[in-house]
């Protein structure tokens, strides 16, 4: 009689059937259990279902698969071809291997084994596809070993080329090399392939980043620099998968830790991480691991300028992977597919929090604080959100519909409320809302800017600050998209006037860039610098940021337009003369040039209509304290230490301070780290603990913090490490160096515990020293025991032991020393004997 069950769904094969098989042919009407054809080299075998762990490290043979296999399968498979029916593609592992449609040869081949299968076997479910071969193929996958592959591409590539004769290659110093010749390495290696190959992707690809759009087409527009593709073609994909593929996958990954020299990333991105799942085409993942760690990628992926990059292991001897281009096409890829939705949290816990400031910092700590529940409001004094990225970044650089708006509507829509025209310190004091709150953070931004008041001609008219001229320019543009044709009264005119910049840093780029879109008729920007060396100089050594010549984009313009670089260098402003047209109006500027000694050569008057001053920021201004209440460092930026973030003598306890308002002007990606590390910390305040990521990099800078003593009150808090430092030289670096460090500098030469102690004790009521005197420090308090678990073991010779020895082990230990003692006397003496 015929037997009651199904073959295909019983197991007919254990476990590790056909493992290292060579040769062969096997059919199987039923399933086979796990590690099926594991190490297979050469055999056939079908079978109607397999357990996880199926041809891994297969490397010959053809394997049929007529049912469902388990988890992990073809891991490390290198050769020969599987085809598996109604595949879930989650049961494979694709590190290693392509899933393909099978083509007309590949469904000979499969309709031939399957015949001889329910030919051998009698196998019902065989002769069920056979009759109906047309529907019954496009169920089959094919499985197609990426190293396989890539030899067949190989060996079809040298069957085509005719026989050549080896020519010899003359080396050529590259210091002699054309502006031609410079790639000549880079040309051999591709950029984009197909099927790139992770493993030795590094060795194998160029770097290729996302491109910039002409320099001089993109002056005629305030779109974005970047070429980007708003519809991606699988020729993206490949590019994409490919520049992924030169990750070398370090063992000590340094782009993803921010460093002493400014490089690595402040969020601690999992760079490798993401990398390698774009190389395998798992985008949905890469976008998940890439939200883990930073809150807003749009942003860093247009506006930062990759420290990352700089401390790539494979930037030490070539180009670095082009880490900020993946980054911003995995989020835009997001974007595009409908992945990126908001967050509306189950549940509320009914504390309040005020954000003052939405800029980077204060809308990552919204973020965070409301995905943990609690009743989050931002104010901005502007009349639109996002602070410096609103009208501080010009939209060629960073857009302001497609980027800051849209985040801005995510965010509404997971219940932050936004209370824009707001101005605390004006319309609402800083008391009242922490009077009437759980919890205020100030996230203002660093926004008093340096001035030249002691110039000369300083009040003259059109001399005017960047952050003014930038902001009023970005507004103008906005109101104009809405349909407000209403002029301001700050916009200024550019058209056929000479602009001098004043400034070297990145405000100055977007200065420049600016007044080229508004029409100037010519800019200059001025630096005090010298031209920076084109080689890594020996005082920023890899993985700092490299102080380097480059040119950025608004610079390439201004050299497109008129045919020079904009920027003068070792100039020093002396005066501003009026001009002879309106004595109320600048008309030139008076400046001398600097040698490298700092010697001044004689006086060069730049005539000029407009003069922007791009120096930098001094710590932000007084409109949110304007009585000073609140201590500022001697940097004036508001006073809070750094990994707690609680305002240092405020007189209300729930008064965070973050971002660039207590650490000085810094990168957009610093602020969002600090913005998410607040935020731990305040939901540590309101709860009691908190389940919110922390991003303060105590693991890579261990040096900087000190195990907690007992009896330490306020757990949580990260303190500096007090002991006595040698004393070094500080090596003389740029403002382009120092700008992405993220932890605070260590004073040298600090006092020793001890120390400390004999000045507290001889001096018990005199008041707190300023910042530069060795003044008392508060006790380290207690770290989270994770952070203490992580503390690397060469921390330990710097932490200074307070354990006391036990009175009644010493006095053991010493007893067993004499007793030692008098044994060895005893045995000698018998030895003599």
């Amino acid at each position: 009689s015929k037997s009651p069950f199904k073959s295909n769904e019983a197991l007919i094969a254990g476990n590790a059937a056909l493992y290292g098989a060579t040769s062969g042919k096997a059919f199987m009407s039923g399933i086979a259990a796990e590690r099926f054809a594991v190490r297979n080299s050469g055999a056939t075998a079908v079978a109607e279902g397999l357990g996880d762990h199926g041809c891994e490290y297969m490397t010959r043979g053809l394997v049929v698969v007529l049912g469902s296999v388990g988890q992990n399968f073809a891991a490390g498979m290198s050769g020969g071809i599987a085809y598996l029916m109604d595949l879930d593609t989650k049961m494979c592992n694709m590190q290693s291997i392509f899933l393909e449609v099978p083509d007309a040869e590949d469904s000979k081949i499969l309709k031939a084994t399957v015949q001889q299968h329910a030919d051998l076997t009698g196998s019902e479910k065989a002769k069920e596809l056979l009759e109906n071969w047309e529907a019954a193929l496009p169920r089959f996958t094919k499985v197609f070993p990426k190293e396989y592959k890539k030899a067949l591409e190989m060996d079809a590539k040298k069957a085509a080329e005719p026989e050549k004769k080896p020519v010899q290659r003359q080396r050529v110093d590259s210091s002699l090399r054309s502006p031609s010749q410079a790639d000549l390495e880079d040309t051999g290696r591709p950029s984009t392939v197909q099927s790139p190959q992770k493993k030795r992707g590094f060795h194998e690809y160029s770097r290729r980043a996302m491109p910039y759009r002409d320099n001089k087409d993109r002056t005629l527009d305030w779109e974005e620099i970047y070429a980007s593709q708003p519809k991606k073609s699988q020729q993206w994909h490949s590019w994409m998968a490919t520049q992924a593929s030169r990750c070398m996958d370090c063992g000590t990954p340094t782009c993803h830790s921010p460093n002493q020299g400014g490089g690595g990333c402040p969020l601690g991105n999992r760079i490798p991480t993401w990398n390698q799942l774009v190389s395998e085409g798992e985008w949905k993942r890469a976008l998940e691991r890439l939200l883990d760690t930073n809150n807003f990628p749009e942003f860093t992926g247009t506006t930062c300028p990759a420290p990352c990059e700089e401390a790539c292991v494979l930037g030490i001897n070539e180009k670095p992977v082009a880490i900020k281009s993946i980054e911003l096409a995995i989020i835009e890829y997001g974007y595009s597919k409908g992945w990126i939705k908001p967050h509306i949290p189950q549940v509320r816990t009914g504390r309040k929090v005020v954000i003052i400031g939405s800029g980077p910092a204060g809308l990552a700590c919204a973020q965070q604080l409301n995905r943990a529940g609690h009743l989050v409001k931002v104010l901005e004094r502007a009349d639109r959100g996002g602070g410096l990225l609103m009208y501080g970044i010009p939209s060629m650089k960073l857009d302001k519909t497609e980027k800051v708006l849209r985040r801005l509507k995510l965010l509404a829509q997971e219940g932050i409320e936004f209370k824009y025209n707001t101005e605390v310190g004006k319309d609402v004091t800083l008391g009242e809302l922490c009077q009437n709150n759980d919890a205020v953070v100030l996230a203002t931004g660093a926004t008093r800017w340096r001035d030249m008041r002691n110039t000369p001609g300083r009040g003259l008219k059109n001399i005017v600050q960047a952050m003014e001229f930038l902001s009023a320019t970005q507004k103008a543009n906005l109101d104009a998209e809405v349909g407000l044709t209403k002029r301001s009264a700050n916009a200024f005119e550019l058209h056929g006037k000479r602009v001098v910049v004043i400034g070297g840093g990145d405000t100055a780029v977007d200065c420049v860039g600016t007044a080229v879109r508004m029409g100037a008729k010519s800019v200059l920007q001025f630096s005090r610098r010298d031209v920076a060396p084109k080689e890594r100089p020996d005082h920023t050594p890899w993985p700092c940021w490299a102080d380097t010549f480059r040119v950025d984009y608004a610079q390439a313009e201004v050299q497109a337009l008129h045919g020079r670089d904009p920027r003068e260098y070792l100039v020093s402003t002396k005066a501003f003369k009026a001009s002879t047209q309106d004595p109320n109006a600048v008309g030139a500027v008076v400046a001398v040039q600097l040698s490298k000694t700092g010697e001044s050569s004689a006086q060069v008057e730049y005539p000029v209509d407009m003069v922007i001053l791009a120096m930098g920021f001094t710590g932000p201004d007084n409109d949110v304290d304007p009585k000073g209440i609140l201590q500022r460092d001697a940097h004036s930026n508001f006073k809070a230490p750094y990994g707690d973030y609680q305002s240092e003598g405020s007189p209300w306890k729930g008064l965070f301070v973050a971002g660039d308002c207590r650490r000085g002007a810094s990168l957009v990606v610093t602020a969002i780290a600090e913005g998410r590390d607040v935020a731990n910390r305040v939901d540590t305040f309101l709860m009691g603990e908190s389940s919110l990521p922390r991003a303060a990099p105590l693991a890579a800078n261990p040096t900087f913090y000190q195990i907690p003593r007992k009896g330490d009150a306020q757990p949580g808090l990260v303190q500096r490490f007090t002991g006595r430092r040698r004393s070094t030289v500080k090596p003389q670096v740029s403002e382009a160096y120092e700008r992405g460090l993220l932890v605070e500098p260590v004073r040298l030469d600090e006092p020793e515990g001890e120390e400390i102690a004999a000045q507290a004790a001889a001096a018990p009521q005199a008041p707190a020293a300023p910042v530069a005197e060795a003044a008392p420090v508060k006790q380290a308090s207690k770290l989270p025991a994770e952070t203490v678990a992580s503390t690397p073991a060469s921390a330990s010779a710097i932490v200074r032991a307070e354990a006391v020895t036990p009175t009644w082990l010493a006095a053991g230990f010493g007893g067993l020393v004499v007793l030692n003692a008098v044994l060895v006397v005893a045995l000698m003496a018998k030895s003599k004997k």
